[in-house]
């Protein structure tokens, strides 16, 4: 595992594969591997696959300030830079479709394409309150779960499931640490509007619908403001990575296959 230093942080990564390099960039969670571990041998039959651990993530150490996204973003493209290979293609989850756009406006010289999966551009009142919901479970991590369950994953997905207890264990990737606290308290003051305009890598906006955590509108808006994007929707609740792997990776594949 490597690390750089940025700011006040110590931001691991690690380095998987050979060919092309892709980047992918967790959201709110334990960190990468949390997020895209299964699916990071399969990326690497065919592409260099860094996968950093952000601040907030288990791995990553910092001073516990409040995040930002501009902050994430930083700590994304100096794990590019450290590892000396541009441009390269981006790929970010959820919190992290926000933070790889930022990342893309803020250094348009290293990303060749972006890929934000359930995204975001502005949070609005209706994720304000479930966060809000989120948080106040604090205190309770079954509950804590449970609530982030129950709009993570799809109705079809959850009842695919045999027990209860199957949930809780979904539920407990996502523990109320500190630092996915952080995290969630970033998520209610999300706001990129003022760098879309700056994205200039080739785009695929990722969108799961119905998506009860970040719902759809959001990443039609990601769609609306970056001038070089292409929009899909896949039949899913947010978390496509784990409901629909193959779907996804054919279609991500796709793009990034590209000459």
């Amino acid at each position: 595992m490597r690390t750089v230093s940025v700011g006040n942080a110590r931001v691991k990564y690690t380095v998987t594969g050979s060919g092309p390099v892709v980047v992918l960039v967790h959201g709110v969670g334990k960190g990468g591997q949390s997020a895209f571990g299964h699916l990071v041998e399969e990326f690497a039959e065919r592409h260099t696959v860094i996968l950093p651990d952000l601040s907030g993530s288990e791995a990553a150490e910092d001073d516990g300030a409040p995040l930002t996204v501009e902050v994430l973003a930083e700590q994304v493209n100096a794990v590019i830079d450290d590892y000396g290979t541009t441009p390269v293609d981006l790929i970010g989850f959820s919190l992290g479709g926000a933070v790889v756009a930022a990342a893309a406006a803020l250094r348009p010289d290293q990303i060749r394409r972006l890929v934000p999966i359930g995204g975001l551009v502005k949070t609005d009142m209706y994720m304000r309150n479930l966060i809000g919901l989120t948080l106040s479970q604090r205190h309770d991590p079954v509950a804590f779960g449970r609530v982030l369950t129950s709009t993570a994953f799809s109705p079809q997905y959850l009842n695919s499931l045999d027990s209860l207890e199957e949930i809780d264990t979904l539920g407990a990737e996502l523990s109320p640490s500190s630092g996915r606290l952080r995290q969630l308290e970033l998520l209610v003051r999300v706001d990129i509007s003022d760098l879309l305009a700056k994205v200039r890598a080739e785009t695929l906006v990722v969108a799961a619908f119905p998506d009860a955590a970040v719902p759809t509108h959001h990443s039609r808006e990601l769609h609306a403001g970056i001038a070089n994007s292409r929009y899909i929707e896949m039949d899913s609740g947010h978390m496509v990575l784990f409901e629909q792997p193959q779907d996804f990776m054919k279609l991500v594949g796709e793009f990034l296959g590209k000459a």
